[in-house]
């Protein structure tokens, strides 16, 4: 089941992408509507980081487009924010909370602007929002990884965007700075905004999205979480990985659900 969304904040049609001639997602057709927010869900090799980096254009795609809001990226890049994995970041850079969350600024006022005082404004007011502003004068490398997660967060808040992708944002966080981070994604989508998050905790997913996309190298199923997040299409979606959990309803209706994919 793909459920078609009538105009689609995100549209992504006939998608392949291949490392070393080797397809890693094939033939994604997806399209998400405006204001959800999104959990893209699989096992681990299934593609769902790969698809966020392709859609984000960091990843070139080897056939099929992608729109969003009916637009290249180029033409929209404004509007669109990206949040990486934690591991892709070098920690150790000698810059302050306050100065990661202030590059968030540059994608409004062009890379080579001078920042001005409202900016700073606008980046204090984030750090305020993740509960983060008095480490504003701190190096980013001597947080712990929920408060770096909190920060990297602000910083695509101070972007001010309309479209968010997140790269399993709630990695090695603890159980407080993960529910925060929920309640904002979630203001955040009742503003009319749309978050998409790669996500691998199946415990959460019916509590903390309400709209699923079930990935494992192509589209298994995408549409409300109600519909989509099933004991069938789980087991289309995970495969003999799901198998070791026996009775997946009956898992699923209790919240037995492994807390986080190995």
């Amino acid at each position: 089941m793909i459920k078609q969304v009538e105009n689609p904040i995100v549209e992504l049609h006939d998608l392949t992408v291949s490392y070393h001639k080797r397809p890693v997602l094939w033939d994604i057709d997806l399209s998400l509507p405006q204001g959800a927010l999104v959990g893209i869900i699989g096992p681990n090799g299934a593609g769902k980081s790969t698809l966020i980096k392709t859609i984000m254009g960091l990843v070139s795609s080897s056939s099929g487009y992608v729109k969003l809001f009916n637009k290249r990226l180029e033409e929209v890049r404004k509007l669109v924010s990206y949040v990486p994995q934690k591991e892709s970041v070098d920690w150790d850079f000698p810059t302050s909370v306050l100065d990661v969350v202030m590059m968030g600024r540059y994608t409004q006022r062009g890379l080579f602007k001078r920042l001005r005082k409202d900016d700073k404004e606008v980046a204090m007011a984030c750090l305020g929002k993740v509960g983060m502003t008095q480490y504003a004068k701190r190096q980013i490398g001597q947080l712990s990884g929920g408060q770096q997660q909190r920060v990297f967060l602000a910083r695509a808040l101070a972007q001010e965007a309309q479209l968010y992708f997140m790269d399993e944002p709630f990695a090695g966080v603890d159980i407080a700075t993960e529910k925060a981070i929920v309640s904002l994604l979630k203001e955040m989508s009742q503003k009319g905004k749309t978050v998409v998050v790669v996500h691998h905790d199946l415990q959460s997913v019916a509590e903390y999205f309400d709209w699923v996309v079930l990935l494992n190298m192509r589209t298994v199923a995408a549409g409300p979480t109600e519909e989509v997040f099933t004991p069938e299409l789980l087991q289309e979606t995970y495969g003999s990985k799901l198998t070791v959990l026996s009775k997946v309803g009956d898992l699923l209706k209790k919240k037995e659900l492994p807390a986080r994919e190995t």
